[in-house]
């Protein structure tokens, strides 16, 4: 009787994991292609210094299809082909929206992923001091 009980139980527990994976996997509100194609990102290449925006479903479709092309078992971001010098190079980046600067993410070490290393601003830091500044009043 007992066996019976741990069968039934372990049972349950098999079809609530697929019923859980069934609907939480790709294709879903947070997949590549529920992306807008209007929506775009700053991308730099690291050889020529070209920087570009592209779209950011076009980004994210190229790195899937670099990521699939990857023996690595390692989860890794591959550099993207620069479109003006064909090289594998590229990596996502931000303008700074102070000075205008496009540099790559995480420019500055151990900092906000959008500091830039040239006017030292990040739009994250002051988003979060304004966010601050306003609950404490």
């Amino acid at each position: 009787m007992k066996n019976l009980i741990y069968t039934g139980v372990i049972a349950v527990c098999i079809v609530v994991a697929l019923v859980v994976f069934l609907k939480t996997r790709g294709g879903g509100a947070g997949s590549i292609e529920s992306l807008d194609d209007t929506q775009m990102t700053w991308v730099k290449c690291l050889k020529c210094g070209a920087s570009y925006e592209m779209s950011l479903k076009q980004y994210y479709n190229e790195v899937k299809a670099k990521s699939a092309a990857n023996p690595s078992p390692i989860p890794v971001t591959l550099p993207l082909t620069c479109q003006k010098c064909n090289q594998d190079a590229v990596v996502k980046a931000f303008k700074c929206e102070k000075c205008g600067e496009v540099s790559k993410l995480n420019s500055v070490p151990a900092d906000f992923e959008d500091r830039c290393p040239k006017c030292k601003h990040s739009a994250i830091e002051a988003s979060r001091k304004a966010r601050l500044q306003q609950q404490q009043q």
